[in-house]
């Protein structure tokens, strides 16, 4: 790109001196607003069909959860996950808590605010990716595909990764602080990179790229700008401590520096499996080449090839481009670390025999990283449009273009398949909750038992009827005391503050090597763990719903006959 208005981006006060402007005045700010309208208008395009679907695995325990706790402060100083001792993301849970004060279980309501939220993070790329110097097209281009890339939007239609977007918008907001610090030194900005890196790290782990991110930043100033040395080790040393006050936080919070969640596998060898499953998976996620059509696929071909001609003759990266290069790398893959465990526990290789839903929930996984590719994408971009674009731009615009049509038209699809699966697998929850709706309950002890329920693929034995319920229920206070069994494991339920072993009876809290697994309370909330080993005719008093394929009939307890593990292990 040549002319007055890049010779003024690339070095302002040489242009001036030269007379390559006649004025000192900055480009007018119109082209910076059309590639931010451009940016919200794809991702509303793309996303609206999956606005229109329903709750899911994990939203469940998050939505009832949400509904008890009462107030979210509790969240920052207690342990309030279901495995105890396992994840500290209390911001991003006190985000669903305010998400449920403002829209309920209105799960449209809440689909918009993820839509909103994964425009707020793009949003949050593209202003990076202008303070890196990005020109604004090569900028735009590059956030528009991780905007519209389906393994990115994947997680924006699932509702239990709010912690994946809020974690990475508050990295990338703590990158724009931090790059603002290191050309301005103003401390404020520096004051901004770590309060947003640490809401980042209070959102989800996987925040901790924020620290490493702006650390690579302010490490390559040290190591080339002499007079800057001092000012950016200073910088270092505050991201640092904020990692450090997270980690003592965290461990003071948990009781623990490590993390249960792998279970009986020990936390060194989870990492080391996650990590290999993490990057053997990568490529998949980050090309999404398995689930793209014919048209897709050529498109990206096309575009690898055409591109080597104008990249032949790029300058090389300057100072500031390894710097943001390094940056991008970094968010790329760093959470192949972070989320080294869970990727131990559940992930699996994308394809092309697996639902919309899996693929979203598994591309969580990968949504940072995906901005971190845009990173080092536009940053190549940005070399080809200043050297090249005169001789390849038509070509490259219109190979880019196909290729964001490309990626928009699949996630359009994916979000309608989304929303499809969503509300298929959802009508049981539905049934569940008119069948409560119609029930006398009983009295204290109140036990409701549902059988005959295959939970979808997408569900397995994570959705328990117990947090069906408590989410979906108008009303809550009716349902709150209740304890709600399936036919399959209920590993907790989630019960008010109030209550206690005695109203679970003739059910007992589960005991782990002969001790009792403690309850958890958090706020108004307890998350309470049973054993499940109970004759059917324990209690008459309960009520037993039999699944009937299209709802729920009650049956007495001699004809429910209820099978082995009815109840938690």
């Amino acid at each position: 790109m040549g002319g007055p208005a890049a010779a003024y981006e690339r070095n302002p006060k040489r242009a001036i001196r030269t007379g390559r402007m006649s004025s000192p005045q900055p480009p007018a700010p119109s082209p910076r607003v059309v590639p931010i309208a451009l940016i919200v208008a794809a991702i509303v395009c793309v996303l609206e069909p999956g606005v229109h679907g329903d709750w899911g695995r994990d939203d469940y325990f998050q939505l009832a959860f949400a509904r008890l706790v009462g107030s979210p402060w509790p969240l920052f100083a207690h342990d309030h996950f279901p495995v105890p001792g396992s994840v500290f993301r209390p911001l991003g849970f006190a985000s669903m808590w305010l998400g449920v004060q403002l829209f309920g279980s209105d799960y449209a309501a809440h689909a918009w605010s993820d839509v909103a939220l994964h425009a707020a993070v793009a949003l949050a790329l593209f202003a990076l990716l202008r303070r890196l110097r990005i020109a604004p097209w090569p900028a735009a281009l590059a956030t528009l595909a991780f905007a519209l890339h389906p393994a990115a939007t994947g997680p924006a239609l699932w509702w239990s990764a709010r912690f994946d977007l809020l974690a990475t918008l508050f990295v990338l907001l703590a990158l724009v602080a931090a790059v603002e610090y290191r050309d301005h030194g103003d401390r404020r900005w520096l004051a901004a990179a770590l309060l947003a890196a640490l809401a980042a790290m209070l959102s989800k782990e996987i925040g901790l790229v924020a620290v490493a991110a702006a650390g690579v930043l302010w490490l390559r100033q040290a190591l080339t700008v002499t007079a800057q040395r001092r000012r950016a080790l200073f910088a270092c040393v505050g991201a640092a401590l904020c990692a450090a006050v997270y980690f003592g936080w965290r461990a003071r919070v948990l009781g623990t520096a490590a993390s249960g969640i792998t279970g009986t596998t020990p936390l060194g060898e989870a990492i080391l499996a996650g990590i290999g499953t993490w990057l053997q998976q990568a490529p998949g996620y980050l090309t999404f080449w398995p689930r793209l059509d014919g048209f897709a696929r050529g498109a990206l071909v096309v575009l690898a090839l055409a591109s080597l001609p104008a990249l032949r003759g790029t300058r090389l990266p300057g100072r500031d481009d390894v710097a943001t290069v390094l940056c991008g790398l970094v968010l790329l893959v760093s959470p192949a670390l972070l989320q080294a465990p869970v990727a131990a526990l559940n992930a699996h290789p994308l394809g092309t025999g697996e639902s919309a839903i899996e693929a979203a929930m598994q591309s969580r996984l990968y949504y940072l990283g995906i901005a971190g590719g845009a990173i080092v994408l536009a940053t190549a971009l940005d070399r080809a449009w200043r050297t090249r674009f005169a001789a390849y731009g038509p070509l490259l615009g219109a190979i880019a273009a196909g290729v964001l049509v490309a990626f928009g038209v699949t996630a359009r699809r994916d979000a309608q398949a989304f929303t499809e699966g969503s509300v298929r697998n959802a009508a049981v929850a539905h049934a569940a909750v008119d069948a409560v709706d119609a029930l006398a309950l009983p009295t204290t002890p109140c036990h409701v038992v549902f059988l005959g329920i295959d939970p979808a693929p997408e569900w397995s034995v994570y959705v328990s009827m117990d947090s069906v319920v408590k989410a979906l229920d108008a009303d809550l206070a009716r349902v709150a005391p209740c304890w709600f069994h399936a036919n399959y494991p209920t590993w907790f339920f989630l019960m008010p503050a109030s209550v206690d072993a005695s109203a679970a009876l003739p059910y007992r809290p589960l005991q782990d090597e002969g001790r009792t697994v403690p309850w958890l309370h958090v706020g108004g909330a307890t998350i309470a763990y049973l054993d499940a080993h109970v004759a059917a005719d324990a209690d008459a008093r309960a009520r037993y719903l039999r699944w009937n394929g299209r709802g729920f009939d009650e049956v007495g307890a001699d004809a429910a006959a209820l099978p082995a593990g009815s109840g938690p292990p």
